[in-house]
């Protein structure tokens, strides 16, 4: 690169405007062969100028000359290495190629050198989100929106990472700032449809969706939304005719039929079960992810159909591929829990006992999935004493602005450093996340299945909460998260043994914290619920100091959405019949119930193939 030549005096710099102007008139056009003759002739004029050669790189590309293109842009940064404008625009070059690493460090150098460029922000912001990096992303997207607040797909990018973080609510308030910006739009509409599924109000989720539809009648990840939307709020019929309507849409098949093979029985003339065997004749041509999701859903067709031999199959093969997509660390997350119960023994409860933050009362109902949780919790949002809040990830918000916890409880810290403010700050940054939620009631519940792992903790920082764990038969629950697709969500169920060192673990930290806070912790089996809905919601009540209130029983009435795999079951009346279901599935349960042990009966061990 030549050293550059530029205009001398103010008819020139006119004149070069002038072309410049033409030339992204030609640009806009898409005549790209027509702006580089343009700047080959400003630059025998002005050699080596680096906004014209920056602007020839550009045209290149757009000529499909990559490679020569970028050799140009990487002239121009070798001489002027803080030119935020080229670092931004090699990064998005790297972005469209593919190559998102070195394209979010071409990113992060233009916030660097240039703080306060909208665009450097917000193309970092979404790299950040390609590379599933939400919370980083966050504050880079925010402070974009405040530079420049009229981009759309800035706002739909920190939605994005709102939503994938689980603050719901901020999420809402971002899409419906995108809608003022374009009510018009789209992909605003599909996302508060998803959002405000997320946040549980439904009739707003239903708007949008629709609003969508009419929009753009094809968008079938609109008629998806709807589609849950309807089958949460229990309009079971209108969620099947939705998914139809999805199913016939291009490339929507797959989610279509398999949303509406977990809404209802699927029978041999089912409309989905024929679309997904149709599906399957294309399985070897669907990505690894798709493909679990194909192979779980037809595991799910086929336990309707009577065939569990046949149906096990495809639950094994669905969890081959999803273990293969995301494995599971057996032998950390087992010493995590082993950590937390040696931390967490009388004497630190003693010497933190006048921490924590209180006026709040939340009511953890946790356990393992699949083991009641979302039917306990759809129980008492009846109560009119009790705000229902849904799996949230306020536990991991608040562990994450604690550094001295985080530090203690990865053993890079010892027990002794943590102070009565550290677990006040954990019960602040919790009730922080509720509030950005819209949950101002004292009486929240937080349904979290994972909380069950941090209750001793929880129970210093929220000194008024209490904390019920939901047990169930280990051969049902665990035979239940085994068949159920949660993809990357929770890979401890893609394995048979994994899910019984997971219960071990889960029946340890049960019996310790019940051991340490009897009067904070309360066990309910699933069974016990399902067998006597009023004598267990009244011991629950009364644990929470609550009145009875008998609507808790009438839980299908609740106007809450259900966002959880539990759908289809906690919309019908409290029954049995998933008690002992593991029964169908014996034959194929013989590696977890030798990973069981001495926790099943010898009668339960020969129905699995075991000896007794």
């Amino acid at each position: 690169m030549t050293s550059p030549a530029a205009p001398t005096d103010a008819a020139a710099l006119d004149s070069v405007n002038a072309e410049l102007a033409r030339i992204a008139r030609h640009q806009n056009a898409g005549r790209f062969a027509e702006a580089g003759t343009a700047l080959d002739r400003l630059l025998e004029q002005y050699p080596g100028h680096p906004r014209l050669v920056h602007l020839k790189g550009l045209n290149l590309v757009h000529l499909g000359q990559a490679e020569e293109g970028m050799a140009l842009l990487d002239e121009v940064i070798t001489h002027q290495p803080e030119d935020v404008a080229v670092l931004v625009d090699i990064g998005t070059l790297l972005a469209q190629q593919g190559k998102m690493d070195a394209a979010r460090e071409k990113f992060q150098t233009a916030v660097e050198v240039a703080p306060n460029y909208a665009l450097a922000h917000a193309n970092l912001g979404a790299a950040l989100v390609v590379a599933k990096d939400y919370a980083r992303a966050i504050p880079h997207l925010d402070r974009a929106i405040a530079l420049d607040p009229d981009v759309l797909d800035v706002h739909l990018n920190l939605a994005q990472a709102c939503l994938r973080t689980g603050h719901f609510q901020r999420a809402v308030d971002v899409l419906f700032r995108a809608l003022a910006i374009d009510p018009q739009s789209v992909a605003v509409h599909v996302n508060l449809a998803h959002a405000l599924f997320r946040r549980e109000r439904h009739e707003a989720a239903e708007h949008h969706a629709r609003r969508a539809i009419e929009l753009a009648p094809q968008a079938g990840e609109a008629w998806l939304h709807l589609g849950n939307t309807l089958a949460a709020s229990g309009r079971m019929e209108e969620a099947a005719q939705t998914f139809l309507r999805a199913a016939a849409l291009p490339g929507m098949a797959l989610s279509a039929f398999t949303r509406l093979a977990n809404l209802r029985k699927i029978k041999s003339d089912s409309p989905e079960w024929q679309g997904l065997q149709a599906v399957a004749q294309k399985a070897d041509q669907l990505p690894d992810e798709a493909r679990a999701t194909l192979e779980f859903a037809l595991g799910k067709a086929q336990d309707d159909l009577g065939d569990p031999d046949a149906a096990f199959a495809h639950y094994a093969e669905g969890n081959r591929l999803t273990r293969a997509l995301f494995p599971y660390d057996r032998a950390a997350n087992t010493a995590r829990a082993e950590r937390l119960r040696a931390l967490v023994i009388p004497a630190l409860l003693d010497r933190h006992a006048g921490a924590g933050l209180r006026g709040v009362a939340p009511v953890f109902v946790c356990g393992l999935p699949r083991s009641g949780t979302t039917l306990m919790e759809q129980m008492l949002s009846r109560h009119p004493a009790v705000q229902a809040g849904g799996e949230m990830l306020a536990v991991q918000r608040a562990f994450q602005a604690n550094p001295r916890l985080r530090a203690v409880l990865e053993e890079r810290a010892a027990d002794t450093d943590l102070t009565d403010d550290d677990f006040t700050r954990l019960g602040e940054e919790y009730q922080a996340f509720l509030h950005g939620e819209g949950l101002r009631s004292p009486r929240v519940t937080d349904k979290m299945p994972g909380n069950q792992l941090y209750i001793g903790l929880l129970a210093l920082a929220l000194p008024e909460a209490k904390f019920l764990i939901m047990r169930r038969h280990p051969l049902d629950g665990l035979m239940s998260n085994y068949l159920q697709n949660f993809g990357q969500n929770q890979p401890v169920s893609t394995d048979l043994e994994d899910l019984a060192e997971s219960w071990r673990q889960f029946d340890l930290n049960a019996k310790h914290w019940t051991s340490l806070l009897p009067d904070r912790v309360q066990e309910v089996p699933y069974e016990a619920l399902v067998a006597d809905p009023e004598g267990q919601a009244r011991a629950v009540l009364e644990f929470l100091g609550l009145d009875w209130h008998g609507d808790v029983l009438d839980h299908t009435a609740s106007t809450r959405q259900v966002n959880t795999a539990s759908v289809a079951q906690v919309r019908a009346p409290i029954y049995g019949t998933s008690v002992a279901r593991w029964r169908r599935y014996g034959a194929h349960l013989g590696p977890l119930a030798k990973a069981l042990g001495e926790a099943l009966t010898a009668e339960e061990r020969l129905a699995c193939g075991l000896d007794a």
